[in-house]
């Protein structure tokens, strides 16, 4: 199945969710590269971002940490090109980087989503440079073993519904 324009960005508002829930903690630098991401680009034009964020609630209420299975498994059936896999890693990046930390749960995330897409690693370095951890010789996109995804699963911690919530993503069209 490939994306429509607007299927697209609620994916990419769900792989955001998901890369700055996935260490357990929302960190406010977070939220400010989500604004800027928002302010500065198209990427979630035209989608209110506080009824993506009450779905997404829902979705984590009802599945927790599994709502990563969700996203995984959508991204396995959706054929997806080449420059909405590379807008998909830099949300990822930079939401991840946005307090200037790497959490274990955040690499581990982000290695196990760039296993789903098809890009090939020499398009990753030439756009991002060499991530280390996605070319380090512990991890290949070749190599994804079921221990990895259920390693994730096992550390993975989700914020509790109250922190997200309080989240005004309301905010974000009025700064525009």
């Amino acid at each position: 199945m490939t994306l429509e324009k607007q299927q697209f960005q609620h994916l990419l508002f769900k792989v955001a969710f998901c890369t700055i829930a996935c260490d357990g903690h929302i960190d406010e630098m977070e939220i400010k590269e989500m604004k800027a991401l928002d302010k500065a680009s198209i990427y979630f034009k035209d989608i209110d971002l506080s009824i993506e964020l009450d779905n997404l609630l829902v979705t984590l209420k009802e599945k927790g940490k599994h709502i990563i299975d969700d996203l995984y498994a959508y991204l396995k059936a959706t054929k997806l090109n080449s420059v909405q896999e590379l807008l998909i890693l830099e949300v990822a990046f930079r939401l991840a980087m946005a307090n200037q930390e790497m959490d274990e749960n955040e690499i581990k995330f982000i290695r196990f989503l760039r296993s789903h897409l098809d890009l090939h690693d020499e398009i990753i370095r030439d756009r991002f440079g060499a991530v280390e951890y996605l070319f380090d010789k512990d991890y290949s996109q070749d190599i994804v073993k079921s221990e990895t995804h259920s390693d994730l699963l096992s550390t993975i911690s989700i914020p509790e519904l109250k922190e997200i919530q309080t989240i005004d993503f309301s905010s974000f069209k009025d700064e525009k």
